[in-house]
């Protein structure tokens, strides 16, 4: 650089004078109109070129590195925040999965809470940043700051270290994007719920892609340090007011997609039609009654439930009402039959609880199969906002039994919850347990917290199960068979999980005798059902009458209920109304989830007829 200022220039200039130079000698006489092109031009370099130029002055000096456009700065910043929020969050959601390793040892400092809604809005802003930046770069024309091209290639392999991570950083930039574009890819994949990639590929591609931006970070802020020190570093966090129309400009499109793609999400919820008709259809888990062919079933694709093949299992519905009640069918694929439910088995110590982690509330092994199905008056994602996961959601509350979760409302609101459980309600009390997700109730004694997870109140009837406490395993029957012949029910047995059960693993409470040690003669290895049935419920929680029947590897649930209840613990079905189901295989609490509720549409044939619809 001596070269170009002080005695350089003069001795040039003084050849000029003499006449002794040649004509290429003069090209001082063009420097002036080459610089302003620089000048020009410099805002289509690439930002490695320009982050390259030296930062000292011809006497030794340390200049200011200059900082970056204020648009620039908004939008690196909004994008550093969004991917950091979206990693976390995605880091929790990941380590409720149960062969979860890495992400589960990072459960102290992850966020806990809501973090699924939090998850979905991160990830759409940091779309929409990209979005937002993608045009101002169009718009002030500094496409050339990411421009990659051969010759950037060519310098990885240059002799100058300078220009060596120079490249390296833009091909850096590359990777980024590619990475964030598979991150949002896949994301909107498992958002959507789609069946046609199987969603345990793809959230695991999505997964290693988190973990490989988590590696870009670092790497990219190691780069630029490399290059040009914390003078380099720095850069970013002194904005100057430049390119400010154009910032404005990707501001505004980003507004607009973000309006854009909230109203798509809106206007492609399914909806669910329920059709008016005058004879309604038996409550006997039947699917064949005549009354199920006036209306259109719809598919919801269900995720992430445990014992399910992939995970996943479709689930069809069907919906009537007469006027005065709803009528819902819901079908899905399950291929077997599962009844043995936490049995209790005979041994030389005394009766054991059958079970691997039912003191967690995470048994996966011995329990039956459930369904469950929530109604909501607003729509919003992750059921409504009632999901809150980590090892203790709610600051000054118990955490969870399992460390997974908890559900509750922040709104003061309530949503309906009904509970099909096979054995407990199902043939014994053909009911769904009524119950709802409301405020976080506080602790009460030493039982399991769930947050707001609770039953709707009841004047009589219900289940319980067959012991009076739970510790270690080893249990004291409540109750024992009035007569040992009885136990034949549970035929026949076989205690294999991927076995059907065609016996009826639930004794009623009317054939039992309270127990005493003199009752006891069974032997070692008898096994005695854990579910004593009283009567059906009564009051608020006996409001959904249900009836199922499993045939061909396939559940067929049949529900009733009013339309209006009347109770403030229930939502009314009408137009507008949401609905979310989950299916437990075999499993106590891992049940299979969708983000995108239905809709309830109501629809009478008659009116359509009339109307030439």
């Amino acid at each position: 650089m001596a070269s170009d200022s002080g005695g350089g220039i003069k001795a040039q200039l003084s050849k000029v004078l003499s006449g002794s130079a040649t004509r290429e000698v003069t090209a001082p006489e063009l420097r002036p109109r080459r610089q302003v092109r620089t000048a020009q031009d410099k805002r289509e370099e690439p930002a490695t070129k320009q982050l390259g130029r030296t930062s000292t002055a011809s006497g030794g000096k340390t200049v200011k590195a200059p900082g970056s456009d204020l648009p620039t700065f908004l939008l690196h910043w909004v994008l550093v925040a969004t991917l950091l929020v979206s990693l976390a969050t995605g880091l929790r959601i990941a380590a409720d999965a149960t062969d979860a390793s890495w992400s589960r040892a990072l459960q102290g400092i992850l966020p806990q809470g809501n973090v699924i809604v939090w998850h979905l809005w991160s990830a759409f802003l940091l779309m929409l940043t990209g979005v937002g930046y993608l045009v101002f770069l169009i718009a002030a024309r500094v496409t050339g700051r990411v421009a990659l091209t051969g010759q950037h290639l060519r310098l990885l392999r240059g002799p100058s270290p300078v220009a060596r991570w120079q490249a390296l950083t833009l091909l850096l930039y590359w990777v980024g994007f590619g990475l964030l574009l598979l991150a949002t890819m896949t994301g909107i994949y498992l958002y959507l719920e789609g069946h046609l990639i199987p969603e345990r590929a793809v959230a695991s591609l999505h997964r290693a892609v988190a973990w490989g931006l988590i590696g870009y970070l670092f790497i990219h802020v190691l780069a630029h340090f490399v290059q040009g020190g914390w003078v380099k570093l720095l850069r970013i966090f002194r904005p100057r007011p430049l390119r400010l129309g154009a910032g404005l400009l990707g501001l505004l499109v980003a507004l607009i997609a973000v309006g854009s793609l909230y109203r798509l999400d809106q206007v492609t919820r399914v909806g669910l039609t329920v059709t008016a008709v005058d004879q309604p259809p038996v409550i006997d888990g039947d699917p064949d009654d005549p009354a199920w062919r006036a209306t259109e079933p719809v598919t919801v694709n269900t995720v992430r439930g445990t014992n399910l093949p992939g995970g996943e299992t479709r689930v069809t519905v069907k919906a009537l009402h007469d006027g005065r009640h709803a009528y819902f069918l819901f079908t899905w694929p399950d291929s077997t039959r599962s009844q043995k439910h936490l049995p209790l088995e005979k041994t030389r110590q005394g009766w054991r609880v059958m079970q691997t982690q039912f003191g967690i509330s995470d048994e996966n092994r011995f329990y039956e199969d459930k369904f469950a199905v929530m109604l909501a008056r607003s729509g919003g994602i992750a059921g409504d906002g009632s999901i809150h996961l980590g090892t203790r959601p709610l600051a000054g509350r118990p955490g969870p039994a399992g460390g997974r979760g908890l559900h509750y409302t922040t709104d003061g609101g309530i949503l309906d919850v009904w509970h099909w459980k096979s054995v407990r309600t199902g043939d014994g009390m053909g009911m769904a347990d009524d119950n709802y997700f409301g405020p976080p109730m506080e602790p009460r004694g030493g039982g399991r917290y769930t947050g707001g997870y609770t039953k709707d109140p009841g004047s009589g009837g219900g289940f319980r199960m067959n012991w009076e406490s739970y510790e270690d395993g080893l249990v004291v029957p409540l109750r024992l068979p009035k007569d040992a012949s009885m136990l034949a029910r549970l035929e026949p047995i076989d205690l294999s999980p991927d076995v059907s059960d065609f016996g009826d693993w639930w004794l009623p409470t009317e054939d039992t005798l309270p127990y005493r040690p003199e009752l006891d003669q069974y032997p070692a290895g008898t096994l005695l059902p854990s579910v004593l049935i009283d009567a059906p419920f009564q009051g608020d929680r006996g409001d959904v009458a249900a009836r199922a029947s499993w045939k061909d590897g396939s559940w067929r649930l049949e529900l009733r209920r009013l339309l209006v209840t009347g109770s403030e613990y229930d939502i009314a079905i009408a137009e507008g109304t949401f609905l979310w189901v989950a299916v437990f295989d075999r499993t106590q609490t891992r049940h299979s989830t969708h983000l995108r509720p239905l809709v309830i549409r109501f629809r009478d044939p008659d009116a359509d007829r009339h109307t030439g619809g």
